[in-house]
């Protein structure tokens, strides 16, 4: 089943698409033997296509992998919406190892999932604080969606009542798909231009308990004359997987592309973006990536053409 055009645009964030280019350019100054363009260490094994029931008929998008990797948050258009049919909601599902299937999805109850749009969860390092898009009532929202945050006292503890995260992240526009720093001080994150463009940003606050400061838009190479959205970060924050393309993001057939850059210390401009020539394929929707393990294992929204509805979660491991 396919959304309409305004539950994309509320629904599954930011999209976009880069054809591939070539790997010596997208390498940049890397000097790397490995077994795939992109080089050590980002050559993944063939992506799996995850099955029912995370996938099912209806649209499943960004996944976010807790650090552990026994958690597996996403959204799902799946019948049962607390907003009713074309409504999206925030599911987990559990698996006691790595090694294990992921168990049946539970929503997310109360007061993460809504009667509105909630959308692109991401999971803190710690499994304590849930942040995503939502378009319930906010100081910017509706209908576009602000972001937001929960915070839970344990991982056995309840959901505690959303925060919208404050007019240094928020505006009027469409915001959504962040990753925090492991300190929560910084916030990636991506919004939309008046033009309809998605870029990267990032906010900085002084502490947990401080609002984040005005938004500062990310510079090439992370941002480009296209859309780029979806940032994940390895614990370090030296690594940022992301999404980045030139077709319309809710077009139907579009194809987006996953890449990632590096920087060698906090502060310090990000490296060339290296396309992940394993992950990605030249008419495949490759965006909103989440990783684990510094980068071992990664799962993202896309459609390789055995995709059961709109958008399915994949997933792969690094060789």
């Amino acid at each position: 089943m396919r959304s309409t055009m305004l539950q994309k645009l509320l629904g599954i964030s930011v999209i976009g698409a880069m054809l591939a280019i070539p790997s010596a350019r997208l390498r940049g100054v890397r000097n790397v033997q490995a077994d795939c363009a992109a080089g050590k260490p980002y050559c993944y094994s063939t992506p799996v296509h995850l099955d029912s029931p995370i996938n099912t008929p209806w649209f499943e998008g960004k996944p976010s992998l807790s650090a552990d990797g026994r958690e597996l948050y996403f959204v799902s258009e799946r019948p049962g919406a607390l907003g009713g049919s074309g409504d999206q909601d925030i599911y987990v599902s559990r698996r006691a190892s790595v090694a294990d299937a992921w168990g049946p999805p539970e929503r997310v109850p109360s007061p993460v999932s809504s009667s509105f749009f909630d959308i692109t969860p991401t999971i803190s390092l710690d499994g304590l604080d849930l942040y995503f898009g939502s378009n319930r009532p906010g100081p910017f929202s509706p209908p576009m969606p602000d972001l937001w945050v929960s915070h839970r006292a344990s991982v056995h503890d309840p959901w505690e009542e959303a925060v919208n995260l404050g007019s240094g992240v928020n505006t009027q526009l469409f915001e959504g798909s962040i990753d925090i720093s492991p300190d929560q001080r910084t916030a990636f994150f991506a919004g939309v231009t008046a033009a309809f463009v998605f870029d990267i940003y990032m906010s900085v606050r002084s502490s947990m308990d401080e609002p984040f400061g005005p938004r500062i838009k990310l510079p090439p190479p992370i941002n480009s004359e296209g859309h780029d959205y979806g940032p994940a970060l390895t614990p370090d924050g030296h690594t940022m997987f992301f999404s980045s393309g030139t077709d319309n993001p809710f077009a139907p057939g579009a194809v987006n592309h996953l890449y990632v850059s590096e920087r060698k210390h906090d502060g310090e401009p990000w490296g060339p973006r290296i396309y992940l020539d394993t992950l990605n394929c030249p008419t495949c929707f490759g965006g909103l990536p989440t990783i684990r393990a510094a980068g071992k294992e990664i799962c993202w929204m896309g459609d390789r053409g055995d995709s059961f509805g709109d958008k399915d979660i994949y997933c792969a491991t690094r060789r």
